[in-house]
């Protein structure tokens, strides 16, 4: 079962070490990684978000953000991260809605990222993060 998080600001220091990871064992094992943000505050069906919490792999980090979850996919590009949510669709049977960006795609450092991550969310659910 993936790790959950309610602290959003953990995630930037998360995303931080990460990418400090990667500098210096400058590994392209682990390059790339994905924050992937799920729309749930529609959804009232508590067994939904629990099996969320359990789908997701042990290396994925979870974060609540109010009723929404933001989950940081480490080794996995965008492809690898809308293949994980298609999965989750598929289980749950439902179509779920979401955000993704992808390190260094869409930022080289954290801040570029959840900037990035931010605006993203902001633009498509007019939802603003505090990250």
């Amino acid at each position: 079962m993936a790790m959950k998080f309610s602290n959003t600001q953990t995630l930037k220091a998360l995303i931080s070490h990460h990418i400090a990871l990667i500098d210096r064992f400058n590994s392209d094992s682990f390059e790339e990684f994905a924050l992937l943000f799920l729309k749930m505050d529609d959804y009232d069906n508590m067994e939904i978000k629990k099996s969320i919490q359990i789908i997701f792999r042990d290396s994925d980090i979870i974060f609540e953000d109010h009723q929404n979850y933001i989950i940081l996919l480490p080794k996995t590009n965008w492809n690898g991260a809308v293949e994980l949510l298609n999965g989750l669709q598929d289980f749950l049977n439902q179509k779920l809605q979401d955000s993704i960006v992808t390190y260094p795609d869409d930022g080289e450092d954290a801040q570029a990222l959840l900037d990035e991550f931010v605006h993203v969310v902001q633009k498509l659910y007019n939802i603003t993060l505090k990250l």
